[in-house]
């Protein structure tokens, strides 16, 4: 464990221990022998005034005087009346009389005394008479009553009032006066209640939120079961906050429901308690026995259930002993935490702390109870920080798996795209084979031509005679023509030509003529020189025409050896760049019209028998997008349309420029004369999985890729259908408004 995660815990508790201790100093009046001199005490600028001090108590009775018995018990540091009760009564289920004596400062305030919760039934009077009261002392079966109350005092003309409460207990056994009352300015108590019951709407309110969250996790990510605990944990603590504190429930049940509150506040806070361990030893299975965790929960099962089924008298009899269960709770909880942050887990900050800071303030409250004193609660803060941290852990837990996510996404997609052109590579497998075929023949019969005539020259050179060193300017100048011959002339063409070369030769008495023609137009020649003509006369032989035919074989050989290669390179390299995919891949600049043209070159063999093929490709400015991904979607639409039209019809292609609400767009439109695509399922033909093809034929995926990779675009696909006649249309954006064209150039 590094030394930085020991100096956040040390700080940690550092702050805990500080912020637990501050306001320990009271400097607030107080009661002494059952009376207080409130005199001097500003009202207006304290909202209330804890009446803590030494009340005047006579056990067992209720009355107005003092009597013999009556004695002095210092609230709340003595708060429950067991040790003082004389009867033969179950322990705690006993009467008593709680008085004090107020000097209330001059002035015509309206003061009130509020009471927080008192867990009994009582009578509050000032001067012997009746101001307030919770429950009914009178009637045994009166529900019980744990509303919070504000009861107004009397406006009087004395210095002083005289407070007295009959108190009884029917159902919690620690009795009496437990938490202090407060005095104070009615309005300013009030106001301080709603304050009170906003903080606690808000923190609750996000716990349920937060709840929720974790709620859609687990039903989207069944095995996460963490989510499933987290969840209700965040329920039981949202109806924990609402039941303690200034008990916001009441404002919707009302104060008839005190027994269904009372088991609400401690069935949420067993369950919750059980909750949040199996939530925690979902993160950290590994430090502890799943048997322990599911052992202790067995057992708070119990008095979970008595919570429920059993009687009030029961609930509060064991609701003690099930507190010091709760404190081995958290034991094992901060040693789950401790192990997670010593180990440098993903998020341990922030879940150690979350955690931590419930410990500490729920620690803080239960020793409260079992020791039977009144002090600052913090579990509501506990989980207001439980929250704050705990969200910090789940968005950093969770942007983590979003991450991951967007990257499995990626890769699916990849693989998708990658698997769709496979698809289009082996349904167009034939004719790119053919296509390839095609060059590398012509290579084949080509060399094998090359090497028949270099061996067939060399066999009859040592019968031939010298050629003339005068015949080689002719001969130069036939090896450039045949290097630049590029087209061969059509049948008509070849015999017209050849007819008028050899009436030439005959003319100018020159032999071999029926040859020389041959080799002449072969090479693409229109008119023979004169100066060719000149050399003829003199020194030609059958030497000059056999050298003349061979080299004219050769190089035109090697020219369409040339020609076959680039263009089985072309082919190539068209598909490589169809098959190339960079998920990675960073936005290009380029011209739609070269894009297109190399998915024609591939798909070239497929289209070349029985389907017209017309484009008009604008010269618009290149476009910013991902070209290997547009090349997928080009080679799907066209497949798709010469598919449709099974091999033979009419597809229009074409590359422009528009504006779609002030904006400005590149547009490739593909246009079949199939036979359309019926309209009521022309929303469907994007879902992925849909496919009107026999099963084994398509995948279903090829036009929904193709709107996956347009969007990721920003741009737009479009299609309109009918019979005879369907167009797709895709819409790509210009993001630099500057490459736009007013005028398209034809």
């Amino acid at each position: 464990m590094s030394v930085q995660v020991y100096a956040k815990i040390l700080l940690f508790f550092s702050f805990t221990f500080l912020f637990t201790c501050k306001g320990e100093r009271n400097t607030n009046p107080l009661i002494t022998k059952g009376n207080l001199d409130a005199t001097q005490f500003d009202f207006h600028s304290n909202p209330s005034l804890p009446l803590e001090g030494e009340w005047s108590f006579t056990p067992g009775v209720f009355q107005f005087e003092p009597m013999e018995n009556t004695v002095y018990v210092s609230i709340p540091k003595v708060p429950n009346w067991n040790a003082l009760q004389t009867s033969t009564k179950e322990e705690g289920l006993e009467i008593g009389t709680y008085q004090i004596t107020i000097q209330l400062p001059k002035g015509e305030n309206q003061f009130a005394l509020y009471l927080i919760a008192i867990h009994s039934d009582c009578k509050v009077y000032q001067n012997k008479e009746l101001i307030g009261e919770f429950g009914s002392i009178e009637e045994e079966t009166s529900p019980l009553d744990r509303m919070p109350k504000v009861i107004p005092l009397q406006p009087t003309n004395q210095s002083f009032i005289k407070l007295t409460l009959f108190v009884k207990n029917r159902f919690y056994r620690w009795g009496g006066i437990r938490i202090t009352p407060i005095l104070g300015l009615e309005e300013s108590i009030e106001h301080s209640i709603q304050v009170s019951q906003l903080k606690e709407t808000i923190l609750a309110g996000g716990l349920f939120f937060l709840g929720l969250y974790q709620l859609g996790i687990y039903f989207t990510r069944r095995k996460v079961r963490g989510s499933l605990y987290f969840f209700l944990f965040c329920l039981l603590m949202f109806f924990q906050i609402l039941v303690t504190g200034s008990q916001s429930i009441f404002l919707i049940l009302g104060k008839d429901y005190g027994e269904l509150v009372y088991r609400i506040d401690l069935f949420s806070e067993y369950t919750g308690v059980v909750c949040g361990l199996l939530y925690i030893h979902c993160l950290t299975k590994e430090y502890i026995h799943q048997n322990l965790i599911y052992g202790y929960s067995f057992v708070i099962l119990f008095p979970i259930l008595n919570t429920i089924f059993g009687s009030l008298q029961s609930i509060s009899r064991f609701h003690f002993y099930v507190l010091t269960l709760i404190i081995i709770a958290l034991v094992i909880l901060f040693y789950l935490i401790f192990r997670y942050i010593k180990d440098k887990r993903s998020g341990s900050v922030y879940l150690g702390l979350s955690v931590i800071l419930v410990i500490v303030a729920a620690t803080n409250d239960i020793l409260l109870t079992l020791l039977h004193k009144q002090g600052p609660l913090y579990l509501n803060i506990g989980l207001l920080l439980f929250v704050f941290f705990q969200s910090l852990f789940l968005s950093k837990h969770i942007s983590g798996e979003i991450v991951s996510a967007e990257i499995k996404f990626k890769d699916v997609l990849f693989q998708l795209i990658q698997s769709e052109k496979l698809s289009s590579i082996g349904m167009t497998v034939t004719s790119v084979a053919h296509e390839i075929n095609s060059p590398l023949s012509a290579v084949i019969l080509t060399s094998d031509s090359i090497k028949e005539n270099v061996s067939d020259f060399f066999r009859q050179l040592p019968n031939l005679e010298s050629i003339s060193k005068n015949s080689y300017p002719f001969i130069l100048s036939l090896v450039e023509q045949a290097i630049q011959s590029n087209e061969l002339p059509s049948g008509i063409e070849y015999r017209h030509k050849k007819s008028e070369f050899i009436q030439l030769f005959e003319e100018n008495q020159i032999s071999y003529g029926d040859q020389y023609a041959d080799v002449f137009i072969n090479v693409g020649i229109k008119a023979i020189p004169v100066e060719w003509l000149q050399i003829l006369k003199k020194h030609n032989s059958l030497s000059l025409i056999l050298l003349a035919e061979k080299i004219v074989n050769i190089l035109q050989g090697t020219n369409a050896i040339q020609t076959s290669a680039n263009r089985a390179i072309k082919i190539a390299q068209a598909l490589k760049n169809f098959t190339h995919f960079d998920p990675k891949a960073e936005l290009k600049t380029i011209h739609l019209a070269d894009s297109l043209q190399q998915i024609l070159t591939i798909l070239q063999g497929s289209m070349k028998h029985g389907i017209d093929l017309k484009t008009n490709f604008v010269n618009i400015p290149p476009i910013p997008c991902y070209p290997d991904e547009l090349n997928q979607v080009w080679t799907n639409m066209i497949q798709n349309a010469v598919q449709s039209m099974n091999g033979k019809g009419k597809l229009t292609i074409e590359i422009n420029q528009t504006v779609l609400k002030n904006n400005q767009f590149a547009y490739v439109s593909i246009e079949d004369s199939g036979p359309g695509v019926p309209i009521e399922i022309l929303d469907k033909i994007f879902d992925p999985f849909f496919t009107t093809k026999p099963i084994g034929e398509g995948t279903g995926l090829g036009l929904y890729i193709s709107k996956q990779i347009i969007e990721k675009h920003k741009g737009i696909i479009d299609v309109k259908s009918q019979k005879g006649n369907t167009k797709f249309i895709v819409y790509l954006p210009y993001l630099d408004k500057s490459n736009f064209m007013n005028e398209t150039i034809r």
